[in-house]
């Protein structure tokens, strides 16, 4: 993610200065950033679940039981699970449409299909880290009904 924020960064800078010192400018540069960031998105969701990190509203959680607590939380792990596969499997059918079409980018010597298979990858990703979330639910609920017994 660091690396795909430095080129960002790097390539948008190169783009100001060719633009307004030298009147011209990199005409895929705008793509190229684009699929960057689209990619650090995509990344960048699966690293937020698992630093939790993410986003989380908990303001009517934090005030249930701990059993309702775990309900509630597996409950919103297996929404965000489905909707991750669901992606996945989109995603999947897009690249394989643009495999099989030849697609090639706007501005990038490079086929489409390749630019945008961060999608699956990401929604790959983000599926294996809310299955740890998940595992590591039961798993704590496992353990501590050992510890009573």
């Amino acid at each position: 993610m660091a690396v795909l924020l430095a080129f960002m960064t790097a390539l948008t800078f190169a783009q100001v200065v060719l633009r307004y010192v030298f009147n011209t400018g990199l005409a895929w540069s705008l793509e190229a950033t684009t699929y960057a960031f689209a990619a650090l998105v995509l990344v960048g969701m699966s690293y937020g679940v698992r630093t939790k990190t993410h986003i989380a509203t908990d303001l009517v959680t934090r005030k249930l039981s701990e059993p309702m607590h775990r309900y509630v939380a597996l409950a919103a792990i297996f929404a965000c699970l489905v909707y991750a596969l669901l992606m996945l499997y989109g995603a999947t059918i897009l690249v394989d449409r643009m495999m099989t079409l030849g697609n090639a980018a706007r501005d990038i010597a490079a086929p489409k299909w390749l630019l945008t298979a961060t999608m699956p990858l990401g929604f790959a990703l983000l599926v294996i880290r809310f299955l740890e979330a998940g595992w590591s639910l039961l798993r704590r609920r496992s353990d501590s009904a050992e510890k009573k017994v």
